[in-house]
């Protein structure tokens, strides 16, 4: 395992607009920033960690199809929604266009999931949803960039979600055995260490599950993660997120922006306190950085490279290296 980031990190962006078409206030920083209200959306650029713990514009190390792409169907080039060689998962999914394949994977409890995967290798990623109707589609976007840069990425649609199955007899919460079958998923297939990156109430369930993980999981992101008191696993797992963070010993990133209308600053500052992780980062972005998947995803922002991106992705470079 390479090098991880200093344990508590608190991390704050910086968002600066451009200047064409996407003007706004600037996202004030410091550790003590509290959330805002509204939930009003807008464009941001990107960035990467400078050595002072903050996020500065446009300086992101590898960008779309830049240096460290790993071997394997995920290489190629293009930036924001990109243009490639349009796949199966692209037709479904929408733009970019980039290599990539559907297929479906067994949960934990041999329920059949509709899934996607981009990209080989031994550093693996299991991307779970938010709510909603774009599923799996809504990682699309940010799982090829993962794959771009060397990770075999796997994005599945929950239970009783798109096109995968929905037991008889069996709560549609019951999310845990997708997750676990999405991990092993992964590790037959090649990799060798996994981290879990989940947004919205995917970021909570990706929390519950590293509290108790699989074999294999180096580690956790949770992007906006919400619905924090709302029961989403049984046992033996911790049945919140709340509950989740305090028998959370993996390293963690947790990250949300300041006007987020579904989950505050301090709710999330609460749970990253209560995170049990030795090793653990909190990221505030401004207030125009929008929710869950929104933090990552370049068509959210127009296709310019969401800040964020880059440190998740070095995040991730440290768990799985």
């Amino acid at each position: 395992m390479g090098s991880r980031a200093p344990a508590a990190i608190v991390l704050t962006l910086a968002l600066v607009l451009a200047a064409a078409g996407c003007a706004g206030p600037a996202a004030s920083t410091g550790a003590g920033a509290a959330s805002q209200p509204g939930s009003s959306r807008g464009l941001g650029q990107g960035g990467t960690p400078s050595p002072g713990g903050t996020l500065s514009p446009g300086s992101a190390p590898g960008t779309d199809g830049g240096p460290g792409t790993g071997g394997g169907p995920g290489t190629g080039t293009g930036r924001g929604t990109g243009t490639g060689t349009a796949s199966p998962v692209s037709q479904v999914c929408g733009p970019p266009a980039a290599p990539g394949q559907l297929t479906s994977i067994r949960a934990a409890d041999g329920v059949r999931l509709a899934a996607a995967a981009a990209g080989a290798g031994r550093r693996g990623v299991v991307l779970i949803p938010e709510l909603g109707p774009r599923g799996k589609c809504g990682w699309w976007d940010f799982a090829v960039y993962l794959a771009r840069h060397g990770y075999h990425v796997l994005l599945f649609d929950h239970r009783c979600t798109g096109e995968s199955m929905c037991p008889r007899g069996q709560a549609a919460n019951e999310l845990m055995p997708d997750i676990q079958g999405a991990v092993a998923w992964l590790r037959q297939h090649g990799a060798a260490q996994v981290a879990l990156v989940g947004a919205s109430q995917g970021g909570s369930e990706a929390l519950i599950a590293a509290a108790r993980p699989p074999r294999g999981v180096a580690g956790v992101a949770a992007l906006s993660a919400d619905e924090l008191t709302t029961p989403l696993a049984s046992r033996p797992y911790p049945g919140t997120a709340v509950r989740a963070a305090a028998r959370l010993r993996l390293p963690a990133l947790f990250a949300v922006a300041r006007a987020d209308p579904y989950v505050s600053v301090p709710a999330t500052r609460h749970l990253f306190a209560r995170a049990g992780s030795r090793h653990k980062q909190l990221i505030v972005l401004g207030d125009q950085a929008g929710h869950g998947w929104d933090l990552v995803s370049a068509g959210f922002t127009g296709g310019t490279r969401p800040a964020l991106r880059g440190a998740v992705l070095a995040f991730l470079h440290g768990i799985t290296s």
